[in-house]
């Protein structure tokens, strides 16, 4: 009895001391779900030999404001974001030195911007600074060289430490897509899952419980080892597009459509969630951008070479009034811009004169569904590819606020 009093008084003093920082633990985080059985990913099942996890499996302390509104902003963006209709940002982008070899730690894309986007927590001082590490395709290759590498991981996660205590970011989003499969030719290996958990271990380790790790997902909910992983990742941003594209599909669709047949938003976050992701550590993917058909070659496409592969809601205005230009083409959007509405994947299109799906897209309407969507599920929040997407009025982005707040901002009243 003498040894059990002993065992818990020092199990309180244990608790007392990581509770000291500056901020308490988030008592809405919830605790992951078992797994289920079995799994369909490539590359084999959950990471394989000795696993993370345990007693030094943490989170952040302080995630930030919920619900979350996170905008993917990039060194491309030509004006600051209104962060009076943020809670989170993530920049972008942080960039192997070496991606080949995945050495040489991580270097950051116009560090006077990103500065820029941290002095703007004068005006909310609860905003949140990411560091959005990787992206898509060769341009942010070298995550599968350093996950299975000690002293390359080492390298990592103490370049991105820098980074932090340098600018005083408030944590990473990794977005390695994917692990275990090579997108546009970059490195892959059986063994990434396992080595990405090996990351996130160092990772939390490294930067401690005071700053916030996310990882960007697949709407598949494949390729990771979400059991191990979820105990380091605080929450998961759910890329809930590019899951079709016209004249076969829609980029975004809420739930599953009648018109096609392929993934929609609600199965991915299901998917997700029987994964073992709770819904409240899960933001919902908003694309700021449509999907036309990518095939060019006239010969092969199975419409009219209207539009670009993918159109941004700042060119819809012109593609709405006719007069959008496809670069180099004989033809203008005049005729191919009849607006239809799918009432199941709550999400609209554009036809031709003769019926033909031109381009799958969301506007105002469709992202109003998906930000109480996020609510209406429990979601932590949504996220949305990209800033600099969005038109003149910030239309899309100020209806996901509104749908999600109730408001015309997210700072208290």
């Amino acid at each position: 009895m003498f040894k059990r009093l002993l065992t818990v008084l020092a199990m309180c003093t244990a608790a007392l001391v990581l509770s000291s920082g500056a901020c308490e633990k988030d008592s809405n985080l919830s605790i992951p779900a078992p797994p289920p059985a079995g799994g369909d990913e490539p590359g084999g099942g959950g990471g394989g030999g000795e696993e993370p996890g345990g007693d030094d499996a943490v989170l952040c302390t302080d995630i930030g404001q919920k619900p979350v509104v996170l905008a993917y902003y990039t060194e491309n963006s030509p004006a600051l974001p209104d962060v009076t209709l943020l809670t989170h940002i993530n920049y972008a982008h942080g960039r192997f030195v070496n991606p080949t070899t995945g050495d040489g730690g991580i270097w950051i894309d116009k560090i006077d911007l990103m500065k820029n986007v941290l002095a703007l927590k004068s005006k909310n001082p609860k905003l949140k600074v990411m560091l959005m590490v990787g992206g898509w395709g060769m341009r942010a290759d070298g995550f599968s060289e350093m996950a299975k590498d000690p002293a390359k991981r080492t390298e990592f996660c103490n370049s991105l430490k820098n980074h932090m205590d340098t600018y005083g970011l408030d944590g990473v989003d990794i977005d390695w897509e994917y692990p275990t499969y090579s997108a546009e030719g970059t490195g892959a290996d059986p063994s990434d899952k396992e080595n990405f958990n090996l990351v996130l271990k160092e990772l939390r380790a490294t930067i401690g419980q005071s700053k916030i790790i996310s990882f960007a997902s697949s709407a598949s909910a494949k390729y990771v080892d979400w059991p191990t992983a979820i105990k380091y990742i605080d929450y998961v941003n759910v890329m809930t597009y590019d899951m079709g594209a016209a004249p076969n599909g829609h980029n975004s669709p809420l739930y599953r459509s009648t018109l096609f047949a392929h993934r929609s938003c609600d199965e991915s976050i299901q998917a997700h969630l029987e994964k073992g992701i709770p819904l409240n550590r899960m933001n919902l993917g908003v694309p700021f951008y449509g999907k036309s058909e990518k095939e060019t070659d006239p010969a092969k496409r199975l419409t009219p070479l209207v539009y670009k592969y993918e159109v941004n809601y700042n060119e819809m205005e012109k593609v709405l009034a006719g007069t959008y230009h496809y670069s180099k083409s004989e033809y203008n959007s005049a005729g191919y811009n009849i607006r239809k509405w799918d009432p199941i994947a709550r999400v609209p299109y554009l036809v031709d004169g003769v019926g033909h799906v031109m381009l799958s897209y969301d506007d105002a309407e469709s992202v109003d569904y998906k930000g109480k969507y996020a609510i209406g599920k429990g979601l932590l929040g949504a996220m949305f590819w990209e800033y600099r997407h969005d038109d003149d009025n910030q239309t899309l982005l100020k209806a996901l606020v509104k749908s999600m707040y109730g408001k015309e901002s997210v700072l208290d009243e």
